[in-house]
């Protein structure tokens, strides 16, 4: 593929909001121009949990994938994924949409996961973006329930990582 994964840094924060805020009002994206924002794109760099997918040199997807916390009380997952991690703010740009670039990124990232000792991902998929939702049922991720957070309706989606 002509598309290589590195870790965010802060030199790429202005890009990664603009790839989050050219979203907003798209099928699905449930974002607005307070979520995600800066501290949220400056706080996965500085987890070292931002993910970016470069095609000579342009940012063209991003992902968060980390220990987060925001999912633990949520009682739909199973209990046989110890140490999850935490999958969220997936976005590609939309030049670059349905040509299998964000499978790419998370089958990078369910690598990623396990070689930083986490055992499962964990995360949330708007009821509102079918697409997203079709490509987790491809790659194998299972919906194991539903619930309401931030005003907003969500499938909850894991993958017990080999």
């Amino acid at each position: 593929m002509e598309y290589t994964i590195e870790m965010a840094t802060e030199g790429d924060v202005e890009e990664i909001l603009n790839i989050y805020h050219s979203l907003i009002g798209k099928d699905g994206c449930t974002w607005d121009f307070d979520y995600p924002n800066i501290d949220d794109v400056k706080n996965d760099i500085n987890k070292k949990s931002l993910y970016i997918v470069l095609k000579s040199g342009e940012i063209i997807a991003v992902a968060a994938a980390g220990e987060d916390n925001e999912l633990k009380e949520l009682d739909c997952y199973s209990k046989s994924i110890k140490v999850p991690c935490d999958l969220a703010r997936i976005a590609v740009k939309t030049e670059y949409q349905n040509n299998g670039i964000a499978k790419y990124l998370i089958g990078y990232i369910e690598i990623q996961a396990l070689k930083r000792g986490f055992d499962g991902i964990h995360f949330l998929v708007s009821k509102t973006n079918p697409h997203a939702k079709a490509v987790y049922d491809k790659m194998n991720y299972i919906c194991c329930g539903e619930c309401k957070m931030y005003d907003k309706d969500w499938y909850c989606y894991e993958k017990k990582l080999k």
